[in-house]
């Protein structure tokens, strides 16, 4: 559900609001056992818990197949995501994270939680994580915001 939102701070345009989003133990469950992944009950986070920057090329391969459910894309993003913060990769240059950032501006509403958590608009970009930067971009470009 998208709705269109007086923005107090400007009169000249309107958020696009989404509601929050959180992961799903379905889909949790059904990505553990697709990739192989641990999946315990004291894991916390377990979307951050299991990133893996050697398995990026699984997790998008396995992103755009069409055969996940949005749930199940939901988490695998913040998986990706993760997995790019702990690379060593040169985010300007990469090719897969270019790719990503496509996917997660075609794919706004589903990710518009996730694009608004990592874009940190209350933080300076020096006390950021590494991929706040360009989610920091597709939040203002797009106007995102989320609502409970």
């Amino acid at each position: 559900m998208n709705k269109k939102i007086y923005d107090q701070n400007n009169e000249n345009f309107m958020n696009k609001a989404y509601p929050m989003r959180y992961p799903t133990r379905a889909a949790i469950d059904s990505l553990a056992k697709r990739f192989d992944l641990p999946n315990t009950v004291n894991m916390q986070d377990w979307e951050y818990e299991v990133a893996d920057p050697n398995r990026i090329d699984d997790f998008i391969n396995a992103y755009i197949s069409n055969q996940l459910n949005e749930d199940e894309k939901f988490v695998l993003m913040e998986t990706i995501l993760q997995s790019f913060e702990e690379s060593t990769k040169n985010l300007t240059s990469d090719q897969q994270w270019k790719s990503t950032l496509q996917l997660l501006e075609n794919n706004l509403a589903l990710h518009a939680t996730t694009i608004c958590y990592w874009a940190l608009d209350e933080e300076l970009l020096e006390l950021c994580w590494k991929i706040t930067p360009y989610l920091r971009e597709i939040r203002i470009r797009n106007h995102l915001k989320t609502i409970e």
